[in-house]
């Protein structure tokens, strides 16, 4: 198992998707495969609800060691319309975060997480911005990994509570990041 890990992002894209479809670009299958094996064979969620409308508009990156994928994450950017219930401002969503079994318990979560958000404040702002982006961040965390996402700046929102995803306890969790 090397220590040396690359990322790759793949931008949102005009086409819908569809799990490994020889169609999707190839960082985007990795991710799906990645997803596959954590979330549907490892933690028993269902395939059908695994690509969902926010895949093809959000940005993936896929974590390599050498030229194996061993995790991944989704960056939902801010909805055009508030949704029901939402008592919020806009922010963007890192979701979909899943390390390959072997690879777990190396920082790579963490590593994952920080990309992303150095990429928001960054290349990304720009894109944000103009969906009324203003730094606030959400995770939907498995209570299992909210630790990991406190020691990274998030905290509970006791006001969206504690739900049910596919038999897995979630919590919602909040982080500002700067824009200046």
């Amino acid at each position: 198992m090397s220590n040396e890990y690359t990322t790759a992002l793949h931008p949102p894209g005009p086409t819908p998707l569809s799990l490994t479809s020889p169609t999707n670009p190839p960082i985007l299958n990795d991710a799906l495969q990645i997803r596959l094996q954590v979330f549907v064979h490892e933690q028993n969620c269902s395939a059908a609800t695994e690509i969902d409308t926010d895949d093809s508009r959000s940005w993936h990156w896929v974590l390599y060691s050498g030229t194996t994928a061993v995790g991944t994450i989704r960056l939902v950017p801010p909805h055009q319309q508030k949704g029901e219930g939402e008592a919020h401002e806009p922010c963007i969503k890192l979701t979909r975060v899943a390390i390959m079994p072997e690879y777990r318990g190396l920082g790579l979560g963490r590593r994952l997480v920080e990309t992303a958000l150095g990429w928001a404040v960054g290349i990304g702002r720009e894109i944000l911005v103009e969906n009324g982006w203003r730094g606030l961040v959400l995770v939907h965390a498995q209570v299992g990994v909210e630790g990991m996402y406190g020691r990274l700046g998030f905290v509970v929102d006791e006001g969206l509570g504690r739900w049910d995803e596919e038999g897995i306890e979630h919590c919602g969790m909040f982080r500002r990041v700067g824009l200046d």
